[in-house]
């Protein structure tokens, strides 16, 4: 399973976790700080993997790492502080609630995909929009070379401030819930800072590196890392992640988009049936 998840990670740009934890916590008994651990452990190694061979090819943009890293870093620590916390003090409802509001917000980034459609592929910004911020961290005028195109594509990063506070937000979500956030990272990077879609999966991956590993150690500190059930979980994602970053470049970027469209999908949808019956009272 790890295998599968890591080649579809890699493509994506997610860490991976995002599709691990829900499905470990829908069909095993083990316990959810040990599948969140796992999670994280399986998405920041799957990650380091990527990250040699996408900024190797220039395919990551390393200064919009650079420019995102602490913000999103220190929140997912944050948010793995308060994920403990509400396991803890909460139960099931307060979970609940969280796994809900993610959900719709999932299926709310899905629905930006499908409308724009081949539009966030390589976005166009407005012409006439400037960012001083992208301009000091020289991302006013990217570039990477587009593999399937057989081309060199021109980008510019704009509204690195909103991004910025998104990121905040989603490192808090990923460490809260051990899922990694891929899943968030690209769809941020492309519809909100404008990068081309490749170029925000790849970028994702490295700064997930980044970001999980500091959550990771929360969760390690509280005791919830297993050795026996990691180390199988790892080795499965290293072989996938391998063979995903070797595909990934040649791939056309529809692909790619579907890719993550299905992931969020299937992720909001295991979000809703764990929420719901326990919001009802279907279930303790």
């Amino acid at each position: 399973m790890c295998i599968v998840i890591g080649f579809l990670a890699a493509l994506a740009g997610v860490g991976g976790a995002v599709l691990f934890t829900p499905i470990m916590m829908a069909f095993t008994s083990i316990n959810t700080d040990v599948i969140r651990t796992t999670g994280l452990a399986i998405a920041t190694v799957g990650s380091l993997i990527a990250s040699r061979q996408y900024l190797g090819k220039g395919l990551a943009n390393f200064n919009a790492i650079i420019l995102t890293a602490i913000p999103y870093t220190i929140s997912a620590i944050l948010g793995a502080i308060l994920g403990l916390e509400i396991t803890r003090s909460f139960g099931n409802t307060g979970v609940a609630i969280i796994r809900l509001g993610l959900a719709i917000l999932m299926l709310f980034i899905v629905g930006l995909f499908l409308w724009k459609g081949k539009q966030v592929d390589i976005p166009n910004p407005p012409a006439n929009k400037d960012d001083r911020i992208a301009r000091i961290f020289q991302l006013a005028d990217a570039r990477y070379y587009e593999e399937s195109l057989k081309t060199v594509v021109t980008y510019k990063a704009i509204n690195t401030v909103w991004g910025l506070l998104c990121f905040m937000g989603v490192g808090l979500i990923s460490g809260m819930f051990g899922v990694g956030a891929g899943w968030a990272i690209v769809p941020v990077y492309n519809l909100v800072m404008y990068l081309p879609l490749k170029v925000a999966a790849a970028t994702s991956k490295v700064l997930i590196a980044i970001g999980d590993t500091g959550a990771l150690w929360v969760y390690i500190n509280s005791g919830a890392l297993v050795f026996p059930f990691l180390v199988p979980c790892v080795i499965g994602m290293v072989l996938g992640t391998e063979m995903g970053v070797r595909v990934m470049p040649r791939v056309k970027v529809s692909v790619v988009r579907w890719v993550i469209i299905i992931v969020m999908l299937v992720t909001s949808a295991r979000l809703f049936q764990q929420a719901i019956p326990v919001l009802m009272g279907w279930s303790a």
